[in-house]
Order: structure tokens, then C-alpha cells, then sequence
């Protein structure tokens, strides 16, 4: 495909805002004294062309990370956390029979790092009749991810991006997509602290600014222009339903694959369990100590 400037130009923000996520780490855990580190593990799953059905847990698949939060007062915390899953869909799985005809479906590699900002309903973990030892609470921030679709031939896990499978790179259709991506995080859940070990149950959703999380997007492209100016393995991943084949005369070209409308959403749902490296009671206290010694 050769290189592509424009590409080059979406990837390198992509990875200036992974930098800064990280870079922020450091930075916070000088805001506060009330710091936590732990795991988290659920499930993730996609919404979008290949699974419309919004909020429908389909094709689930494992997920895990690391979690940082800092605990800025009793009401909010900064959390940084790290995602690997993995996004997939089938359109043979569907209850639609015009996408079981449409016959695709991909597999993706998750990768994510969001900065989130925690709002909890009570005063949680700190001293004081209003003190609570849980507390529903609701989050939001910013999140970078990458998601490269693939699909399956002949036993074989291809990389669909560079195929330009809607045309992409040919002189039928636009510019490539990219593979990294920002997405807005956001949710609720539930907090339950035991002592120095914090548990948290959560549900959140990915609010993203790509339609090709999954490949499909757009239309049908000439299968005979994409097979001549990107291969017959694009063209052969491009069109699935062997209607083509089938009837003759029969020509897709032109036809919609996807809802170009709408964009791709996720949704990760976990638990995690968090180790509390300072304690609430251990500031206050301190405070508490400098406040008498003046």
C-alpha cells in the first residue's frame, strides 16, 4: 500500500496522547496521599455494523488490565487504567437474515489507556459520621485505543486495514483508516472498601469516532477494479455472500456494506480489586497533628 501521509498524521497524535496518559501517573501521585494499585478483569464486547443491537451483550470476550487511581477527597478520585481484550462479531450469528446473507465478520486485538475522573454519591473511606464503607459511584474521561480488524480465510487470520476492502487506496474509494483511535469512556458502578483492599464492580461504555472498528462502513466497491488495483484477497474479503456467483448478472457494486451514519461503540464491564497504599485516616490524622502543633 505504501506510506500514507495523511495516516502518519492521524497515528501521531494517537501516540502523543498515549504519552501524556502515561506521563500522568507520575503527577499524580504527587496531588494526593490516598493512592491504589490493582487489577481489573471482565468481559468486552462491541457494538456497531456486524452487532446493532445496542447494550446486547453478544460475542463477549475476556479483558483485563492494571488500575492507578488517586483519591483526591472522599468524593473523587483520578483513575489511570490499561486495557487488553479482545473485539469480534459474526454476521452468521445474527437473527437479521440480510446479515447472515451479508456473511462477514472480524476479530480484533483491544488495546486501551484511559485517564477517568470517579464521582462517588457518598463520602467514601474517610472519617466521620457520614462515612461510608461503599458507594455507588459514576465515571468519565478520555481514552486512547487500538483496534486492527481481521478476518478469517482458509484457516488464516488476515489484516483487513491494508486490504482497503470499501476501496480504500484505490480509484474507487478514499483514504485508508486508521487503527488508532480516541474514545470518550464513561459508566457506573459500585465501590466496596474491606480494609486496605478496595472492590469495585463497574459497567462502561466507549463512545468512539470511528466506523471501522469492525471494516464496515461504507459500500460495495467494484470487485474486479479492487481485486486489479488491491488483490484478489481484498476482493475475495470484501464481498462474502456469493451472490455474485450465484445469480448471474448479479453486481453488489454500489450497494451499502455498512450504515456510514453511525460510529462504532465498545463496552467493558469489569471488577476490580485495588490495594490501598495510604489511607485516608493516616492524612487526616496527620493533619489533625499539625493542626495542634500550631
Amino acid at each position: 500500500m505504501g506510506y500514507h501521509p495523511d495516516r502518519a498524521r492521524v497515528r501521531l497524535p494517537m501516540r502523543r496522547s498515549l504519552f501524556l496518559l502515561l506521563a500522568v501517573l507520575p503527577s499524580l501521585a504527587s496531588i494526593g496521599q490516598v493512592n491504589e494499585l490493582g487489577l481489573t478483569g471482565g468481559v468486552a464486547y462491541y457494538i456497531g455494523d456486524l452487532n446493532p443491537t445496542k447494550h446486547y451483550p453478544k460475542d463477549t470476550k475476556l479483558a483485563y488490565g492494571i488500575v492507578y487511581r488517586n483519591n483526591l477527597n472522599d468524593r473523587f478520585a483520578v483513575r489511570l487504567q490499561g486495557l487488553i481484550g479482545t473485539l469480534q462479531a459474526y454476521d452468521s450469528n445474527a437473527s437479521d437474515s440480510l446479515q447472515v446473507l451479508r456473511n462477514l465478520h472480524f476479530k480484533s486485538r483491544l488495546i486501551e489507556t484511559s485517564l477517568l475522573l470517579e464521582i462517588n454519591f457518598f463520602k467514601y473511606r474517610s472519617r466521620g459520621k457520614d462515612s461510608r464503607k461503599w458507594t455507588p459511584f459514576v465515571f468519565g474521561g478520555i481514552a486512547y485505543f487500538r483496534s486492527n480488524p481481521q478476518a478469517l480465510l482458509d484457516d488464516t487470520w488476515y489484516d483487513l486495514q491494508p486490504l482497503g476492502t470499501e476501496g480504500q487506496g484505490t480509484s474507487t474509494g478514499g483514504e485508508v483508516y486508521a487503527v488508532d483511535h480516541m474514545a470518550i469512556p464513561f459508566g457506573m458502578g459500585i465501590k466496596v472498601n474491606l480494609g486496605r483492599i478496595d472492590i469495585q464492580l463497574e459497567w462502561g461504555m466507549r463512545r468512539t469516532w470511528t466506523d471501522y472498528i469492525d471494516d464496515v462502513s461504507g459500500k460495495y466497491v467494484n470487485n474486479a477494479v479492487l481485486a486489479f488495483e488491491n488483490g484478489p484477497l481484498a476482493a475475495q474479503l470484501a464481498d462474502r455472500s456469493g451472490l455474485e456467483g450465484a445469480i448471474p448478472g448479479y453486481d453488489n457494486t454500489g450497494r451499502a456494506r455498512g450504515d456510514v451514519n453511525t460510529r462504532d461503540w465498545y463496552v467493558y464491564n469489569g471488577l476490580s480489586i485495588t490495594y490501598i497504599l495510604s489511607k485516608f485516616s493516616d492524612c487526616e490524622e496527620q493533619y489533625h497533628w499539625m493542626k495542634r502543633k500550631h
